[in-house]
């Protein structure tokens, strides 16, 4: 009589191997070579279908339920299979010729017959103590019972079911972006790290491709419609001279969707004649617009000193950095000395008021017709106010009678007095 493929030395050593060297992929090792699946022993044949099936759909927390794997194929006679799960605990069943390699992993001891042109292996798995999802994997081969290997087919698929819970489906969700891998889905009662709710991502590993993305011009399916590039509008693309994807408005321009070669969408290049000069590159002090905001080494160039004395450098080799020259201090709400404070001398600012430009603002209260309220200072030292019509507490930096008198800005507006003077006799408006 003649044996079944499954029955050979070559397919048990082979087995053997597949359960008990199985990788992240099912990966059998054998004389140094790797192969996934069964195939690397068992080819030539139609690749049967897999079927797996839990009774109950949802156990409960701890409760033992039945699975159940049928492979089918056109031409099979016996069957095998290694099955993996990635919680609770599997166990054998009685007379289904199968075995433990442990409690997440099972494989066939001995080749089941075909009936029908269906093996069916059961197990028992028992769900964990608290409700979640669980992945049943398993790879398996039909033999066609010719005695060798040529002929069989070979492989795998999965399942997902949940327990505790009604259970919903989530989808591995590689790059992020919100959308997950259709061709990997999983059932469970919370959603999982690196999963999304939402399928249908044609590329999981770029966050810039999923079914929400705008198509653009890339000659790329942005969105997962199966199509490239579509719905774009005409519009002008200007000439790129420098390569940098930034065109000029000077340079030669052509109506397209897509720019072609050596052409750009935008026109906003300040130099096309140079790659390192456009609209997104980073200022560096080169005494160039390298971002082509009509600046020249804004916010890079070295500055030294503080308060009024604060200057940025004249070029950009280090040194070339000079603080300006401290003045005495002044009531003006600057830092005039240059030693990091503002108005700090004792008696600078008049009491009752603060510099008009000094920080936090100054306030003041008004008292009733004649007698004046105290007002605040920037220190908050209360002192007398300016005596005036409804007595009001004025803000700012009192006028002192000798230092601060209004006749000391005469000769700033003297020339302009005599200028104005010159040009109304000019006019004939003045003799």
């Amino acid at each position: 009589m003649l044996r079944s493929s499954l029955s050979s030395p070559i397919l048990s050593v082979s087995l053997a191997l597949l359960a008990t060297l199985a990788a992240s992929q099912a990966h059998a090792r054998r004389t140094g070579l790797v192969v996934e699946g069964c195939n690397g022993c068992h080819n030539g044949g139609a690749a049967p279908g897999i079927t797996i099936d839990l009774s109950p759909r949802n156990p409960a927390p701890g409760e033992t339920a039945t699975l159940q794997v049928q492979i089918a194929a056109a031409n099979i006679n016996v069957g095998g299979l290694y099955l993996r799960t990635g919680a609770g605990r599997l166990a054998t069943i009685d007379g289904q010729g199968t075995k433990l390699v442990d409690e997440h992993q099972l494989v066939h001891d001995a080749p089941k017959r075909a009936s029908g042109g269906v093996v069916r292996f059961d197990a028992r798995w028992t769900a964990p103590g608290a409700p979640g999802g669980v992945i049943v994997e398993v790879w398996a081969l039909s033999g066609n019972g010719d005695n060798g290997s040529r002929g069989d087919g070979a492989s795998s698929t999965s399942a997902a079911f949940a327990y505790g819970c009604e259970g919903t489906t989530y989808y591995l969700d590689r790059d992020g972006d919100g959308h997950g891998d259709s061709g990997v889905p999983r059932i469970d009662c919370t959603q999982p790290p690196d999963h999304a709710a939402r399928g249908g991502d044609c590329d999981d590993y770029s966050v810039n491709v999923h079914p929400d993305r705008a198509e653009a011009c890339n000659e790329r399916d942005d969105n997962c419609n199966g199509q490239v590039d579509e719905d774009l509008e005409v519009s002008t693309q200007y000439e790129d001279a420098d390569g940098d994807g930034y065109g000029s408005f000077f340079g030669a321009t052509v109506m397209a969707k897509c720019p072609p070669a050596g052409y750009a969408p935008s026109s906003n290049d300040c130099n096309d004649r140079s790659p390192l000069v456009h609209p997104d590159a980073v200022e560096t002090c080169n005494l160039v617009d390298d971002d082509c905001d009509e600046r020249i080494d804004e916010g890079v160039r070295e500055v030294c000193g503080v308060g009024m004395c604060a200057r940025e450098a004249v070029a950009c080799t280090a040194g070339s950095c000079t603080p300006g020259a401290p003045s005495p201090e002044q009531c003006n709400g600057l830092d005039d000395d240059c030693d990091g404070e503002v108005d700090e001398d004792p008696g600078l600012c008049a009491p009752g008021g603060t510099s008009s430009a000094s920080g936090g603002g100054a306030s003041s209260s008004s008292g009733s017709s004649g007698a004046g309220s105290s007002g605040a200072s920037g220190s908050g030292a209360p002192g007398p106010v300016n005596e005036g019509e409804g007595g009001s507490a004025g803000s700012g930096c009192a006028i002192d009678p000798h230092t601060g008198s209004p006749w000391r800005l005469l000769p700033l507006l003297s020339p302009l007095a005599l200028l104005a003077l010159r040009r109304l006799r000019r006019a004939g408006r003045v003799r």
